[in-house]
């Protein structure tokens, strides 16, 4: 029976925060493009975000999602993103994909160089992919109950729907948690740790 298995992305399926990753690349790669343009508005974005502190967490990452860019940023991200796979998620990913398990990526990661990125290590396959993204001019994060809210707004979960598995580095996906058989925690945090521990206690498995 084909089980729904749910892998959170950022310190879970890679090992870094690839958001960051990816802001500091397309900023990079826009010099590199001589797109002067782009450049000079991600460096005021930048500026307005870390030094003047007068724009927030979500409005930036909105000004980040909102950016129309060509597929050759996706297509070179894709590539500098992937040595950053954690291998022994990566082997749990491919070993459900063998089992023809129904997979989603779940993450508040944007969406569009999320599904690029999955597409690009995994063609021919039924992965799907949530992130982050703008839905009628307003940030859809999922984050948090976010994540459940579009598991069910995609059809991927009917309401009060067990998944047989989770992957996550982050008590973020709390919610998404209580929903889950069994739980794999990707390197996390003590505080973290602990708190999953006293919640769900013999359900965890902890990579390292």
């Amino acid at each position: 029976m084909e089980k729904k298995v749910v892998f959170d992305f950022d310190e879970t399926l890679v090992r870094i925060n690839s958001f960051t990753y990816w802001v500091f690349f397309i900023w990079y790669f826009s010099f590199l493009k001589l797109d002067f343009r782009l450049f000079f508005h991600l460096l005021f974005l930048l500026f307005k975000r870390k030094i003047r502190k007068n724009i927030s967490h979500e409005t930036f990452k909105k000004e980040i999602i909102s950016l129309e860019l060509s597929a050759v940023y996706y297509e070179k991200f894709s590539i500098k993103l992937a040595p950053y796979f954690n291998q022994e998620v990566k082997a749990h990913l491919e070993n459900h994909l063998i089992q023809q398990d129904q997979i989603v990526i779940s993450s508040g990661a944007p969406e569009k160089y999320l599904k690029h990125f999955i597409q690009q290590s995994y063609p021919n396959t039924s992965l799907l992919v949530i992130g982050a993204k703008i839905e009628n001019g307003r940030l859809n994060d999922n984050l948090k109950e976010k994540k459940v809210e579009n598991l069910i707004a995609c059809d991927f979960l009917k309401k009060s729907e067990r998944i047989a598995i989770l992957f996550t580095d982050s008590s973020h996906d709390l919610a998404l948690a209580r929903l889950a058989q069994s739980i794999y925690l990707i390197s996390p945090k003590d505080d973290c740790r602990q708190l999953f521990l006293q919640e769900f206690g013999e359900n965890i498995n902890v990579i390292e």
